[in-house]
């Protein structure tokens, strides 16, 4: 592949997914988004500007999407004026945001009809790490499709990882996310605790951070209790 690749969805984290993309692929890069303000921030990497989903679907031979949820993607994919009805066959579709697995499946079906390949490759980290390129990545996808998207992918992350076929990135994003949200309550529940046994909360995750209680949720969340 070497025609332009499209980006949809230009916020926190896409933004500078994108910039990344630019800068690094060495393929022309469209972008598409509601806000004038990223575009144009982004137009000093080279990245150019669709006016309309229609016409990025027509100009990409891939087209990422970041987008806040499933039902944006859904809009995106399959609403009114969504890429389906001119998306090109061999075109390639990731989804990059978090999404449920049955949504996925079934927008991936849809895209199959129109002789187009979709994959779901949800993003972990912070916009830290979207701005550094060092992402975490769960891709479900053939081992064909993941060839053609891993240097993409790879200018926006330092690990990604094949987790199956489509849908199965977005069942270990979401099992990531589960366990995230554990260990943030396990983490309010010992510093309350530690709190109300007299012991500083500072003092506490500080310890903990050197011990094998240590991790992300701690680095990242419980600093900033």
């Amino acid at each position: 592949m070497s025609g332009a690749i499209g980006f949809i969805g230009l916020g926190v984290m896409g933004e500078p997914m994108c910039r990344n993309l630019a800068q690094k692929s060495g393929r022309p890069v469209i972008g598409f988004d509601r806000a004038d303000a990223p575009l144009e921030r982004l137009a000093a990497v080279g990245v150019t500007r669709a006016t309309s989903l229609a016409a990025l679907a027509q100009a990409c031979d891939v087209i990422f999407m970041a987008l806040p949820s499933g039902a944006h993607v859904e809009a995106v994919t399959l609403g009114e004026h969504g890429l389906i009805p001119h998306v090109r066959p061999g075109t390639i579709l990731v989804d990059l945001g978090t999404s449920p697995v049955e949504l996925t499946r079934a927008i991936a079906a849809r895209f199959a009809e129109q002789g187009a390949t979709y994959a779901d490759a949800p993003i972990a980290r912070t916009r830290q790490a979207a701005e550094e390129g060092t992402l975490s990545i769960m891709v479900g996808a053939d081992d064909a499709i993941y060839g053609q998207i891993h240097p993409l992918l790879a200018t926006f992350a330092s690990d990604i990882t094949l987790c199956g076929p489509v849908g199965a990135g977005q069942i270990v994003k979401i099992l990531n996310n589960m366990v995230l949200v554990e260990t943030v309550v396990a983490l309010s529940e010992a510093i309350a605790t530690a709190r109300r046994a007299g012991v500083d909360g500072k003092l506490l995750f500080e310890t903990l951070m050197k011990g094998s209680a240590d991790s992300f949720a701690l680095r990242n969340h419980g600093m900033k209790a």
